[in-house]
């Protein structure tokens, strides 16, 4: 069975792709986004290939044999997990193809053509690395921001960091002051300390709600980031820092003293304002160009692979 993506541009043929579906694996979202954003630049037919168990994965290495003989030969082969990982490399021995992993690798490196990562995670951009900023966005379809939207997501404590309540508020307090027509969510993490809510709480009003997280799903931050003109955040927040970038909003950060300097913050300048540079009169501008790394990851597999026709 095969899924179509769509008619892109830049191939003369369509590019197959095997998708291992790992059961474990929290990366489809980021998967499909990848996918979605590399069938703007070429054909792809996607393939859902079955991810065997260790034993019959091995056995498949080691006769050069794998379980899918109604599928085409693979171009790509993506996946992430590490059942998927295994199941990969039995079938690239077997078919061929580019093995492209979203989750760390469980063998060495070299053993993949390509590992995808957060540098967050640690990761560094190499001849089999891309190094992302923040996670791949899932498949999102662009949307108007809705007009006097504003959205502040708050964290909690790190070890990086001095949290104050005070100082948290104070900001907060003079963001609403400044947009008093602005209508304005307030939500909280995982991480926001009781306290910190309680406070948050007592800033509802007319034209601010707070709603905890613990009352929302996933989808209701998800829908938030892609309505909001503004985004306001706290440094802590560095994921959602990021979704907030390829949501299109334009993006403040609170300020809370560090510990010691963060170097992940500094390479967003320029792509959001912090607080100190808004109260001096800085405004908050969406990212121009727009941020999407699934696209530019997109583009580097296309322009190493595709563009270059060195698939195998």
């Amino acid at each position: 069975m095969s899924e179509t993506l769509g008619s892109g541009r830049g191939a003369s043929r369509e590019v197959v792709v095997w998708w291992f579906r790992d059961q474990l694996s929290q990366s489809e979202d980021q998967i499909r986004g990848l996918l979605k954003a590399l069938e703007t630049q070429c054909p792809l037919r996607v393939y859902a290939a079955p991810v065997v168990g260790a034993g019959k994965a091995w056995r498949s290495m080691l006769r050069r044999h794998y379980p899918a003989a109604e599928l085409p030969d693979p171009d790509i082969l993506i996946g992430a997990g590490r059942d998927a990982q295994r199941a990969m490399l039995a079938a690239r021995r077997a078919r061929g193809g580019r093995i492209v992993t979203l989750s760390k690798p469980a063998w060495p490196r070299w053993c993949f053509d390509l590992y995808i990562a957060p540098t967050h995670d640690g990761a560094r951009s190499s001849s089999r690395m891309i190094a992302t900023r923040g996670m791949l966005p899932p498949p999102t379809t662009p949307r108007p921001k809705v007009t006097g939207t504003g959205l502040m997501v708050i964290g909690g404590p790190a070890l990086q960091y001095r949290w104050s309540n005070d100082e948290l508020i104070a900001q907060i307090t003079e963001i609403i002051s400044r947009h008093p027509d602005c209508r304005w969510y307030l939500t909280t993490t995982p991480q926001t300390p009781p306290e910190t809510e309680g406070c948050l709480q007592e800033l509802a009003g007319q034209n601010v709600f707070c709603i905890p997280h613990h009352e929302v799903d996933p989808k209701w931050l998800f829908g938030r980031l892609q309505d909001a003109e503004q985004v306001w955040l706290t440094e802590d927040n560095l994921s959602v820092i990021y979704q907030a970038l390829t949501a299109g909003a334009a993006i403040g950060v609170l300020n809370i003293p560090r510990r010691k300097p963060n170097r992940e913050l500094q390479a967003l300048e320029g792509l959001v304002v912090f607080f100190p540079a808004w109260q001096a009169g800085t405004s908050l501008h969406a990212p121009q160009p727009p941020f999407n790394e699934s696209e530019r990851c997109a583009t580097e597999i296309f322009r190493r692979w595709i563009g270059s026709a060195d698939l195998v």
